[in-house]
C-alpha cells in the first residue's frame, strides 16, 4: 500500500509541477507578448510623428535639415532608430544601407511602397542577429508614396522591462511549490488512509474475522466503497453465522435417530431384548431411519430453493378443490389426536389460481401438519379459504398454546424449533420451504400468535378471474 501511496504523490506532484510551469510559461508569454504589443503601438505613434513632420516638409513649413533634426530628436528622445528611404528624401543609417541584399526584408519596402503599413519582429541589420520591434509605414505626397519609413527598437529593450516582471511570477511560482507539495502529501495521505483500512479489513475478513469493519467518512466514490465493503463483510458474517447455526442443528437432528437406532442396534448385539422389546425397537428404529431419510430429503430440496434449482409446473389450479382434499386428507390425523379439523369456504364458487398444484398442496400440508403435530387433543384447527382484491387467501388457525413473541422472527428459518416443540417430530425446514414455495407463486406468508390464544398462519396467492 505504501507503493500506492507512493505513486499517487508522485503522480500528484508531477503533474502540479507540470501544470505551474505551463502555467508560468504561458504567463510569461502572454506578459511579453504584452509588452511587445505596448512597444510596437509606441513605434506607430513615433511613426505618426515622423509622418506628420514628412508633410510639413513637403508643405514648405520645414527645411530638409529641420525634417532630419526632427527625426534625430523623436530618436534620441524615445530610443529608437529611424530609416526613410526614397528617392526624394534619405535618412538612411550607414548599417543599413545593404538592407536590400536581404529578401525579408526587402519585401517589406515593397508592401511599405504599395502604401501598406508593417509591423514585425525580426532580425532587421545584417550585422548581426539582434531581434527588432519593427514599423513600416509610406511616406506620402498626396496620394503617392513617394518615401518607405522604418521605425525599429531593439527587443532586448522590451525584454527588459518585462524582465522583473517575469522574475517576479518566478519567484511567487517557487514559493507556491513548498505549500503545494505538503498539501499533496497531505491529500495523498487523506486520500491512501480509508484504502488501507480497507486492505487491512480485508485480510481480516480473509483470514475468517467477519467482525471488521471500516470506518466511512463522507459521501464520494471511496466512502461509497467502504459501506459496500462493509454491507458485505455484515453479509458475510451472516452467512457465517447461519452456516455454524446450521452445522450445529443439522448436528442435533441427526444425534436423535442415530442414537434411538445405534441403542436398538447394541440391545440386539447384547441380546437382551425379548422377542415383543426386539419388534418394538427395531420399528421405532424404522421410524428414525425414515425421519432421518426425510431430513436429509427436506435439506436437499430447501438447497435446491434457495440455489433457485427447483422447476415448478405452473398451471390453472382449483385452489377450493385442493383445500378440501388436504383437510379430508387430515381428518383421520386430526380424529385420532383427538384434534377438530374444521374447513370454511367463504364463497360456493371456485377459486383458481396458476400455480404449482403439488407445491401449493405441499405448503398446505406443511401447515396443516404442523397445527396438528404442535397442539394437544381438544384444541380446533380451522382452515379456510377467502378471497379478496384479487387474492386468494388460505387461513389455518388453532387455538392451541401459541408461540411467544421471541421465537415469531425466527419462525420461518431452517432447522429453527420453538422450545415447546422440540419434542415434537419434524426436521423444522416445513416453514422454510413452504415460505420458498408462496415466494415462487409471487405470494405472502405470515403468522401471527399470542400465547394461551393459539397461532395462524396466513397465505395470500393473486388469483385467476374465471
Amino acid at each position: 500500500m505504501n507503493s500506492i501511496f507512493r505513486k499517487w504523490a508522485v503522480a500528484s506532484i508531477a503533474i502540479t509541477f507540470c501544470i505551474i510551469l505551463i502555467l508560468i510559461l504561458s504567463i510569461t508569454w502572454l506578459v511579453q507578448r504584452d509588452f511587445y504589443k505596448q512597444g510596437l503601438d509606441q513605434l506607430k505613434s513615433h511613426a505618426q510623428s515622423a509622418e506628420q513632420s514628412f508633410e510639413e516638409y513637403e508643405q514648405g513649413n520645414l527645411s530638409l535639415a529641420e525634417f532630419r533634426t526632427g527625426l534625430k530628436r523623436i530618436e534620441k528622445d524615445n530610443d529608437v532608430n529611424i530609416s526613410i528611404i526614397g528617392k526624394k528624401v534619405n535618412f538612411l543609417k550607414k548599417e543599413l544601407l545593404d538592407i536590400g541584399v536581404r529578401p525579408d526584408v526587402r519585401s517589406w519596402v515593397t508592401s511599405v511602397n504599395e502604401g501598406n503599413s508593417v509591423e514585425k519582429i525580426s532580425t532587421f541589420r545584417k550585422q548581426d542577429n539582434e531581434k527588432m520591434l519593427v514599423v513600416g509605414f509610406p511616406l506620402r505626397v498626396g496620394d503617392k508614396v513617394v518615401a518607405s519609413g522604418f521605425i525599429y527598437s531593439p527587443v532586448a529593450d522590451v525584454k527588459l522591462l518585462s524582465g522583473p516582471i517575469r522574475k517576479k511570477i518566478w519567484l511567487v511560482a517557487l514559493a507556491c511549490v513548498g505549500p503545494l507539495m505538503l498539501l499533496l502529501w497531505v491529500a495523498a495521505r487523506r486520500f491512501v488512509k480509508p484504502i488501507q483500512e480497507m486492505n487491512a479489513a480485508a485480510s481480516s475478513v480473509a483470514a475468517g474475522d467477519f467482525s471488521r469493519r471500516v470506518k466511512v467518512k463522507g459521501d464520494d466514490e471511496v466512502a461509497q466503497l467502504g459501506s459496500a465493503f462493509n454491507i458485505m463483510a455484515e453479509r458475510m458474517e451472516r452467512i457465517e453465522d447461519q452456516r455454524r447455526q446450521l452445522i450445529m442443528e443439522i448436528t442435533h437432528e441427526l444425534r436423535t435417530p442415530l442414537t434411538t437406532i445405534r441403542a436398538t442396534l447394541q440391545a440386539v448385539s447384547d441380546g437382551i431384548l425379548t422377542a415383543s422389546e426386539l419388534n418394538e425397537f427395531i420399528t421405532l428404529s424404522l421410524e428414525e431411519s425414515k425421519r432421518l431419510g426425510s431430513l436429509i430429503d427436506n435439506l436437499h430440496e430447501l438447497s435446491a430453493f434457495e440455489e433457485h434449482q427447483v422447476k415448478f409446473d405452473f398451471n390453472r389450479v382449483d385452489l377450493t378443490e385442493l383445500v378440501e382434499q388436504t383437510v379430508v386428507q387430515f381428518q383421520p390425523k386430526a380424529e385420532q389426536l383427538g384434534i377438530y379439523l374444521n374447513m370454511h369456504m367463504d364463497q360456493n364458487r371456485p377459486i383458481y389460481i396458476n400455480g404449482d398444484s403439488l407445491r401449493i398442496k405441499q405448503v398446505l400440508i406443511n401447515l396443516i401438519g404442523n397445527s396438528l403435530d404442535h397442539n394437544k387433543s381438544g384444541i380446533r384447527v380451522n382452515v379456510s379459504l377467502q378471497s379478496h382484491s384479487y387474492k386468494a387467501r388460505i387461513i389455518v388457525q388453532d387455538n392451541g398454546q401459541g408461540i411467544a413473541a421471541e421465537h415469531m422472527a425466527h419462525l420461518f428459518e431452517r432447522l429453527y424449533k420453538v422450545e415447546s416443540s422440540r419434542s415434537t417430530r419434524g426436521s423444522g425446514l416445513g416453514l422454510t420451504i413452504s415460505r420458498h414455495i408462496v415466494n415462487a407463486h409471487g405470494g405472502t406468508i405470515i403468522a401471527k400468535s399470542e400465547v394461551g390464544k393459539g397461532t395462524e398462519f396466513e397465505v395470500e396467492l393473486p388469483l385467476v378471474l374465471a
